[in-house]
């Protein structure tokens, strides 16, 4: 190394960018020695320690992030922005033109005119139009390849020289490089007035004063810039506050990866849309409390971080603006479905959610883990990245309050209320589904159903399937035999149908009972009561006028009834008078409610070998 090493100088060894954390000697050894942290923290070997003597202490909370380095080791040369542009967008435009000038390409024994890739090359040398600009990676170490005073003439010289190149970059990107004062962000920046997007990710920098440049403040510098990344920086939180306030229409802040615990500043940032803080060591959303003033705030990215709870203990609410819509918490280690249901009162505008690879999911079934959490958010429209459509929440719906029937079911009624405290949606979803049936245990062992519940909406349906008609119908199969059960024995099935059900709905489960084509098939329903049919004897008056005889049918029709009631078998003695009721259920969009009153059905099941 030409120039003596300081801690906080940032080298590269072999395309391996680091920070000097020491310089001096070592115990046992000769020499100088530098301490560093590398940027990737699996190149190091310790955290700073050597035979159990602290030499320093990396930024990053890695263990094995620090290296000794002889001061004396090669490393890659810094360059200065204006030579890494150069470098990667117009190095080998002319050596390589004047190298072959009359390069012919031949491909088998035929000349080949090169076409297109000289207009390829003057684009790259054109580094005045140039809008995106790529140069992560390349040992930048700022306006120049040294860091010099930005009050030096060489210095504002660059500034000149930057703006003459390349004054139309929109989009700017300088990730890991060796960048270490802010000064030079700034004075990089200052060139670009048609600046938007400034991605510094990766860069450790050692001093964050901030220069003003020729009488003209930072934020006049930096107001076209609407995005700016930060990630891996290992900046505090309250220097990531200090550095985005100077970007007065910041409407992207990206600040992942920085071991970030807690957020003791609030962002004045009246344009912020998006915030991005993954793969930090948050633990608990209360922590983001800073952030419910951004009344502009639409995105917030949580991914990867260690979040398992929202408040703790006897601690305020948390209550975001209601323009915070979209919220990623995927791998985090949230673990209860408490945490699912206060999400919606602490972001009551969130329509999109991404929650998955929680360890609440992990011995839960996709669908089953997908449904209970969409129907705890009523305003959600987007879960992990699916659109929830309109039968997707209603069949999640009406299972969560089944859910949480069967867990009033199984309490006694005087915990009711603290089940119910568990879920808030509980009274609106009865509302949409009716209350669900609540069926407790007695101390005599007997079960009670609640009154105007969903299970007192449902109608106990035995299906009987008759024998075989002369043409026959297949055989089908029985849940309780080995062998298919003979067309010529009736066959009998019951299931719960709610009422709202139609026929074709009540012919389909019929058939799916059955194993059998529905539209192959005729419901009778048998109500189990009596019509009269035929003549009533040489007595009977059907057409009377004076009151008297009216009075005498009345008479004669009570006496005929009180023997139907109290004696059925002389009734069915006398053929042709009385016959059971049946009624066919035809096909058709009316609810089968309409033909029972009653939660109990029986309905004989025919095979018709003709569809009509």
């Amino acid at each position: 190394m030409t120039a003596s090493p300081y801690v906080g100088q940032r080298l590269s060894y072999s395309g391996a960018s680091c920070t000097v954390r020491y310089v001096g000697p070592v115990s046992g050894t000769k020499g100088v020695w530098l301490g560093v942290e590398w940027d990737i923290p699996g190149r190091g070997k310790h955290s700073g320690t050597h035979q159990g003597v602290k030499y320093f202490d990396c930024q990053s909370e890695y263990s094995h992030a620090g290296s000794f380095i002889r001061s004396s080791r090669p490393v890659d040369q810094p360059v200065g922005f204006l030579n890494a542009l150069h470098q990667k967008y117009a190095s080998n435009t002319d050596s390589h033109v004047d190298q072959t000038p009359e390069q012919v390409i031949e491909i088998s024994g035929k000349v080949v005119e090169e076409v297109g890739f000289e207009k390829i090359r003057r684009q790259l040398a054109a580094l005045h139009e140039l809008r995106i600009v790529l140069l992560d990676g390349l040992c930048v170490a700022g306006l120049n390849a040294r860091p010099c005073s930005w009050d030096s003439q060489s210095w504002h010289q660059q500034i000149k020289r930057v703006e003459e190149t390349c004054p139309k970059i929109v989009d700017l990107d300088l990730s890991r490089n060796l960048i270490e004062q802010w000064a030079d962000v700034l004075g990089i920046s200052s060139a670009l007035g048609m600046l938007r997007s400034l991605k510094l990710n990766g860069n450790r920098f050692r001093d964050l004063s901030l220069p003003v440049l020729d009488g003209v403040h930072p934020k006049d510098i930096f107001k076209g810039v609407t995005e700016l990344c930060l990630d891996d920086t290992l900046l505090t939180w309250d220097e990531v506050v200090t550095l985005a306030t100077d970007f007065p229409c910041l409407n992207h802040l990206s600040a992942s990866s920085n071991f970030l615990t807690t957020l003791s500043l609030p962002l004045s940032l009246s344009n912020l849309a998006t915030l991005t803080l993954e793969t930090n060591s948050i633990t608990t959303l209360s922590s983001l409390r800073p952030l419910t003033h951004l009344n502009s705030l639409n995105t917030l990215h949580l991914r990867s971080n260690s979040i398992s709870s929202i408040t703790p203990p006897d601690s305020e609410p948390l209550l975001f603006h209601p323009s915070l819509q979209t919220l990623d918490l995927s791998h985090n280690a949230i673990s209860s479905f408490s945490f699912i249901t206060i999400l919606a009162s602490t972001f009551p505008g969130l329509t999109s959610l991404r929650v998955s690879n929680n360890p609440l999911y992990a011995t839960l079934p996709i669908e089953e883990g997908y449904m209970l959490t969409l129907a705890r958010l009523s305003t959600l429209q987007t879960l992990n990245f699916s659109k929830i459509t309109v039968p997707e929440r209603q069949n999640a719906e009406i299972y969560y309050l089944s859910r949480i029937a069967k867990a009033l079911s199984a309490t006694p009624l005087e915990q009711s209320t603290a089940i119910l405290a568990e879920h808030p949606r509980y009274t609106e979803l009865c509302t949409l589904y009716g209350e669900p049936a609540i069926v407790r245990k007695s101390a005599d062992g007997a079960t009670t159903t609640g009154k105007n519940t969903l299970g007192a909406s449902l109608i106990n349906f035995a299906f009987y399937l008759t024998p075989s008609t002369p043409t026959g119908r297949p055989e089908i199969k029985s849940s309780t035999a080995a062998d298919p059960v003979p067309a010529s024995e009736a066959v009998e099935k019951s299931k719960l149908v709610p009422r709202s059900f139609t026929t074709y709905r009540l012919k389909s489960i019929a058939g799916r009972l059955f194993a059998l084509p529905p539209m192959h098939l005729r419901l009778i329903l048998e109500t189990g009561e009596w019509d009269p049919v035929g003549g009533r004897g040489e007595d009977d008056r059907w057409s009377v006028s004076s009151e008297d005889d009216d009075s005498a049918c009345e008479n004669e029709g009570d006496e005929t009834r009180s023997n139907v009631q109290g004696n059925q078998e002389q009734e069915s003695r006398e053929k042709g008078k009385w016959v059971r009721r049946e009624v066919e259920l035809v096909d058709g969009t009316r609810e089968i409610g309409f033909w029972i009153e009653g939660r109990e059905a029986k309905v004989r099941v025919e095979w018709r070998d003709e569809v009509y």
